[in-house]
C-alpha cells in the first residue's frame, strides 16, 4: 500500500516510478490541466529509503485508463507522462500529457506543476532527460535518425524560454574507443547504442548522458551553442560475455542487472551478477505462472568513473560484494523472516534479485538499493538496502509491483531532495 506522508522530509527518496491515481493533499500538492484544460493535482508523499516515496495524481473530471508514469527525477524535478487518450493496455506517447513537478524545495520554493506545451517532439521515455539548473531546468530528447548511425535529433527546452524548443542535428565527434576483446556473435548488441536511460551530469555546461546500460553513454553539454555527442565507455559485462566457454549469451534489456548515476563529481555504474539457473521442468511454476529459476548466489559490483573520456581504463572497480558474505543483522533478519522473505530453505543468496540502483545521496555514499523476490515474477516484492562497503544489510522494505499489466523496465528512481 502507498507510505503515508512524513511531517519530516528525507534528504533524498526512492520514488515510485508508478504514481497511484488518487488524491492525498499536503505541502507539496501542485495543480495544473491538461490539454483538454481539465484540473490535474499533484501531490508527493515522501519517505526514508528503502521505503518508496509516492506521487498520486488526481484528475477529478477526467478518468486515467493508465497508470501515470515517473520518467525521470532530478532532485526535487520530475518529469511525469499522464496517459489521457488512451486503452489502458497501450500507451503511445501522442496520446499523454507531459508534466514537470517541483516538490516545496529549497530557498521557501512553492510546490509546482506545469505542463509542457504543444507541439513538442514525439519521444520515448528512454529518449529524454532531466537538467535541474537551481530555479530553472532543462528537457532534452535525442532521438537516433536511422542513419548515418553517429547522427541524432537533439530536442531541447529551456523552462526561462517556455515559448517553444530548440532543434540541433547533432553527431558524435568523439567515438568512445573500440571495445577491448573479441565480442561473441551472441552478444553482438554490444556493437551498437540503444538508450536505456538519462543521466544529468550540470556544470556550467549543462551537460547531460544518453546512456546504453550495456554500452556507454553519450554526453552532450545542451548550453554550448553548438553542441556534439561525445561517447565515454560503459565496463564490459565480463560474467554474460564469457559464459558457456566463451559463447555469451544474449542480451535483452540491461536495466534488470545494471544501473548509473553521477553524484560527488563521479560516475558510478552497478552491476549485478546472478548465478541462476532455469529449473529444469515443462511446467511452469503453479503461483506465479512463470519459469521457475534456482539462485545460488548473486554479486554486486561497483564501478567508478571521474575523467569521463573515451578510454576503458577511466573505470576503476570499487566493489566486488557476493550476497552470501552479507551480514544481516538479528532483528532485521527476524522481520524478514516473518513476512515471509527469508526461511530455513531461502537464504539472502538465494533471493531472486534485479533492478539495482545506487543512492544519489553523499550521505549514502556506497549504498545500493535492488529489488528481491522469492520467485521469478512473484505478485510480492522488496526493496533491499546494502551498505558494499561494510557488506551489510540495512533494511528492507515492501514494494508493490501489482499494478502493472505489464512488468515494467523500471520501477524506482533514487533522488535528492533539497531540503
Amino acid at each position: 500500500m502507498p507510505t503515508s506522508s512524513s511531517s519530516s522530509q528525507p534528504d533524498c527518496v526512492l520514488l515510485n516510478v508508478h504514481a497511484y491515481l488518487g488524491q492525498s493533499r499536503n505541502g507539496t500538492t501542485a495543480s495544473a490541466t491538461t490539454r483538454n484544460h481539465e484540473k490535474i493535482e499533484v501531490s508527493l508523499c515522501p519517505a526514508p529509503p528503502p521505503l518508496p516515496s509516492n506521487l498520486f495524481v488526481h484528475c477529478p473530471e477526467l478518468r486515467l485508463t493508465a497508470v501515470p508514469r515517473v520518467i525521470r527525477a532530478v532532485e526535487d524535478v520530475f518529469l511525469l507522462r499522464v496517459a489521457v487518450g488512451c486503452q489502458p493496455d497501450y500507451t503511445s506517447p501522442d496520446d499523454s500529457d507531459y508534466f514537470v513537478y517541483r516538490a516545496a524545495g529549497t530557498k521557501g520554493r512553492e510546490p509546482s506543476l506545469m505542463r509542457l506545451s504543444r507541439p513538442h517532439p514525439c519521444f520515448h521515455d528512454a529518449d529524454v532527460g532531466l537538467l535541474s539548473r537551481g530555479g530553472n531546468y532543462t528537457i532534452a530528447a535525442l532521438i537516433a535518425i536511422g542513419a548515418p548511425v553517429d547522427v541524432y535529433d537533439l530536442h531541447i527546452f529551456h523552462s526561462e524560454n517556455p515559448s517553444g524548443w530548440i532543434y540541433r542535428n547533432v553527431s558524435v565527434t568523439e567515438p568512445q574507443r573500440r571495445l577491448p576483446l573479441v565480442i561473441p556473435e551472441r552478444c553482438g548488441r554490444l556493437l551498437y547504442h540503444d538508450m536505456s536511460t538519462v543521466i544529468s551530469i550540470g556544470g556550467e555546461a549543462g551537460t547531460m548522458g544518453w546512456v546504453d546500460l550495456w554500452r556507454g553513454i553519450l554526453l552532450c553539454d545542451l548550453l554550448r551553442d553548438e553542441p556534439t555527442l561525445r561517447g565515454v565507455p560503459l565496463p564490459v559485462p565480463l560474467d554474460l560475455v564469457s559464459c558457456d566457454n566463451g559463447l555469451g549469451t544474449e542480451l535483452g534489456c540491461p536495466i534488470p542487472f545494471r544501473a548509473i548515476a553521477f553524484a560527488n563529481g563521479c560516475l558510478k555504474l552497478v552491476h549485478l551478477e546472478a548465478k541462476a539457473t532455469l529449473v529444469a521442468d515443462d511446467k511452469d511454476d503453479e503461483e506465479t505462472e512463470s519459469p521457475s529459476f534456482r539462485m545460488r548466489d548473486w554479486t554486486i559490483v561497483t564501478y567508478t568513473n571521474t575523467a569521463m573520456t573515451s578510454s576503458w581504463k577511466d573505470w576503476h572497480r570499487d566493489c566486488w560484494l557476493e550476497a552470501s558474505g552479507i551480514t544481516i543483522d538479528t532483528h532485521i533478519k527476524a522481520e524478514l523472516t516473518r513476512s515471509g522473505l527469508l526461511s530455513d530453505q531461502l537464504a539472502l543468496h538465494n533471493l531472486l534479485v534485479s533492478h539495482p540502483a545506487p543512492a544519489s545521496s553523499a550521505a549514502r555514499e556506497g549504498v545500493v538499493y535492488l529489488m528481491a523476490r522469492k520467485k521469478y515474477q512473484h505478485h510480492e516484492a522488496w526493496i533491499l538496502a546494502l551498505d558494499t562497503r561494510n557488506k551489510t544489510l540495512l533494511g528492507a522494505a515492501e514494494f508493490e509491483v501489482e499494478r502493472q499489466p505489464f512488468p515494467p523496465a523500471m520501477y524506482y528512481w533514487p533522488s535528492g531532495i533539497a531540503k
